[in-house]
């Protein structure tokens, strides 16, 4: 035991999203004979879905909220303070979540703490509640004291460190995973239809598909084409009221229960992010991956990075769904607008293996 590293994974909220495919993928990459793993979630987690079961402990605490879970996470913590490993390494995800790890680890200095910030903290410019607002205060007085922070992207590392004080490393999330062609042979019942467009989200505020919607609705006044939303979230039914009122029903589905997005990148002739924040952006990736035309909002802060500032792909001031619906227009029109095998090359930044390494030399590091 001596020469493993023991590894808590702390999610609390686990979802079928960029965070957790994220977090599979560095666990399914980490060899189970250096590494013991133990994932530590509240209620439900999605993580199961996508892991090898054989190199991860699922560790279920009973709480409704992620504060009353505080005593218990420390009580099973103890348990392991007198196993002799290399290093014990606790890792957060996501702000809310970082912030309760450091009462977690209070006075548990035998735990290396690790945080990873997977949004950028525009987050907190488009949501102004007080929780929202004490957690970004809070950041700047507790990040600065963790053994390392992580940021998934350039300039959300950039402007966090600008925040909080303090260096953060960038790593990539490794959203480069050659598996998503192999899932993508999955049978659907959609078939592949001219002009399709594709967008793939929670249907929440930050990922605004509201604008998707409204340059939709005046994209088809052009050419026919066909819409179809991969998410879910609490403004589903707000996002049906507005393809109702708007008679886009024909035009439009919107797939609730999709665990598997991936064999309709296939069918997809553009792809579609509207976000108004992001850490990353796994789905444009994702969509690169299938050489398929994107168009994304200039969000802060991965999706520039990713299509190289627009070299491979179009980009729209958030919200503008003006400017969006002439690009999807120009993007069915003219499916050969950016050198995709240029932009699939380009992907190697985002592989498992060079991205995972980074994570195995912080270990050692810290």
């Amino acid at each position: 035991m001596k020469d493993k590293y023991k590894i808590y994974v702390f999610h609390p909220y686990s979802k079928i999203g960029g965070a957790d495919l994220s977090i599979s993928r560095l666990v399914n990459n980490l060899d189970k004979k250096k590494f013991d793993i133990d994932f530590i979630y509240l209620n439900k987690q999605s993580l199961y879905k996508y892991v090898n079961k054989r190199k991860i402990n699922f560790i279920k605490i009973k709480s409704k909220r992620t504060f009353f879970s505080i005593f218990k996470i420390r009580k099973y913590l103890k348990k392991d303070s007198y196993k002799k490993y290399k290093k014990h390494i606790f890792i957060s995800n996501q702000n809310f979540a970082n912030i309760i790890s450091f009462l977690i680890l209070f006075k548990m200095n035998w735990i290396k703490h690790v945080l990873v910030e997977r949004n950028h903290i525009d987050e907190f410019k488009y949501d102004y509640s007080i929780k929202k607002q004490i957690i970004l205060l809070l950041m700047k007085y507790f990040y600065k004291k963790a053994d390392a922070v992580i940021g998934i992207s350039k300039k959300l590392s950039k402007d966090l460190s600008n925040h909080i004080k303090r260096k953060c490393i960038t790593i990539y999330n490794p959203a480069f995973d050659t598996n998503l062609f192999r899932l993508s042979k999955e049978k659907i019942s959609l078939k592949k239809k001219k002009n399709t467009i594709l967008t793939v989200g929670r249907l929440e505020n930050q990922k605004d598909i509201i604008t998707i919607l409204k340059a939709f609705k005046l994209l088809i006044k052009k050419i026919n084409a066909r819409l179809i939303i991969i998410g879910y979230g609490s403004q589903y039914n707000m996002l049906k009221n507005y393809i109702k009122k708007n008679k886009l029903q024909k035009n439009i589905i919107i797939l609730t229960k999709i665990s598997n997005p991936f064999p309709y990148y296939k069918i997809a002739d553009t792809f579609v992010l509207s976000s108004k924040f992001e850490g990353f952006g796994n789905v444009l990736v994702e969509a690169a991956m299938f050489k398929i035309s994107i168009i994304s909002s200039k969000c802060n802060a991965g999706p520039r990075e990713i299509l190289f500032n627009g070299r491979y792909g179009q980009l729209f001031n958030i919200g503008d769904f003006i400017k969006l619906s002439e690009q999807m227009y120009i993007s069915l029109r003219n499916k050969n607008l950016y050198n995709k095998n240029q932009f699939f090359n380009s992907l190697k930044r985002f592989n498992l293996r060079s991205n995972v390494s980074k994570y195995i030399n912080l270990f050692k590091q810290i």
